[in-house]
Formats: C-alpha cells, sequence, structure tokens
C-alpha cells in the first residue's frame, strides 16, 4: 500500500548507556509531528505502546512520528487506508482516543 522501505533496527550504541540498543524496540514511547484527524484530541508527545523490531521510513504519507535508534513513522495513511506501528489497544487513554476518532472518519 506505501511505497516506502520497511528496515530492521540495527542495534547501534547508545552513547548515553554505552551500550546497545535493545531490539526489538518494546514499551511506552512518545509520537508527536501529529498531521491526522485520527489524533483530534490527542496531545503532542503522548505516550504508545510499541512492541517491534521493523520500522517504515519517513515519507508523505507519515502521520505520525516516533524516535527509537533513528525517527520513523509511527503512523501512516494512504487514501482511506490508516496504519500505526505501535499497540493501539494496549495504548491506555491514548489508544482508547485514536480507536474512536478511528471510528468516526468518513
Amino acid at each position: 500500500i506505501f511505497d516506502i522501505a520497511v528496515r530492521k533496527f540495527q542495534g547501534k550504541i547508545n552513547e548515553i548507556e554505552r551500550g546497545p540498543v535493545k531490539i526489538p524496540h518494546m514499551g511506552w514511547n512518545t509520537i508527536y509531528n501529529l498531521s491526522s484527524p485520527l489524533f483530534a484530541g490527542v496531545k503532542e508527545g503522548s505516550f504508545v505502546y510499541f512492541v517491534h523490531s521493523y520500522y517504515a521510513e519517513l515519507s508523505r504519507e507519515t502521520i505520525a512520528t516516533t524516535d527509537y535508534i533513528l525517527p520513523f513513522s509511527s503512523a501512516l495513511k494512504k487514501k482511506n487506508f490508516y496504519g500505526v506501528q505501535y499497540h493501539v489497544e494496549k495504548s491506555a487513554e491514548v489508544g482508547q482516543q485514536i480507536l474512536s476518532n478511528f471510528l468516526k472518519i468518513d
């Protein structure tokens, strides 16, 4: 659906902790650059829950970004198709808001 590369995270050295970054990316992380009605009522920098080893590169179809090793597309939209990298159902109130917004999109 999206003409972008999906790549596996590489375990680079974390300069602060001087150790390898863990893969899969697992746990709470923020979403920002929110640019869709999908995120109505969701604040920039809100936390959602991730469990993944692969990421979609940033593109013109990116509607949310997250940083883990590098910035990546944590949500994408093309026509009437939406895809998110994180687990909406495990993302507490933010996930509930996103699901509610999805149901309201025409």
